[in-house]
């Protein structure tokens, strides 16, 4: 799939990033903008040349072989654009970071990755002991699309 197909498959349906959007807790937008979105009502904004969004798209696969370096105990895989859906309800669907399987149990799990920059306190608050509720959310929906077991968070 090319990354043009991928943006046209999002518009159907509800991906993990935009899960906490739905339910009002989303720090990026509201649950009315991506409504409106969905609907085509608005157009999402590209936010692709922004550069804390092109050094997180960089940084992803250099994080995403260090993990595998420091998790030997996980398969991890990748493929670009590769969109998984819930069976049930096709609508509910998940881009991964990386998909694991424990090489011991078999049990397959989701990598998510996050190369964030904590520049405010309020930033470090969000984080202190705890996941944002917005990526809590993402991994939630991330399980729910897979029906994988468990998700490693990398930030």
């Amino acid at each position: 799939m090319t990354r043009k197909e991928w943006h046209l498959l999002r518009k159907k349906g509800i991906g993990a990033s935009e899960a906490a959007a739905v339910i009002g807790l989303s720090p990026y937008k509201t649950n009315v903008e991506l409504w409106e979105e969905k609907t085509g009502r608005r157009e999402p904004e590209d936010i692709s040349d922004k550069p804390y969004v092109k050094y997180g798209t960089e940084a992803e696969k250099h994080l995403r072989a260090l993990f595998a370096l420091d998790f030997p105990q996980y398969e991890v895989n990748y493929k670009d654009f590769d969109m998984r859906y819930n069976s049930d309800y096709p609508f509910i669907f998940a881009t991964l970071d990386g998909d694991l399987t424990e090489k011991a149990t078999g049990r397959k799990g989701v990598l998510e990755i996050k190369a964030t920059e904590i520049m405010k306190s309020m930033q470090y608050e969000k984080w202190k002991g705890r996941i944002p509720q917005n990526y809590y959310i993402q991994v939630i929906h991330q399980l729910l699309a897979t029906g994988f077991d468990f998700t490693v968070l990398k930030a």
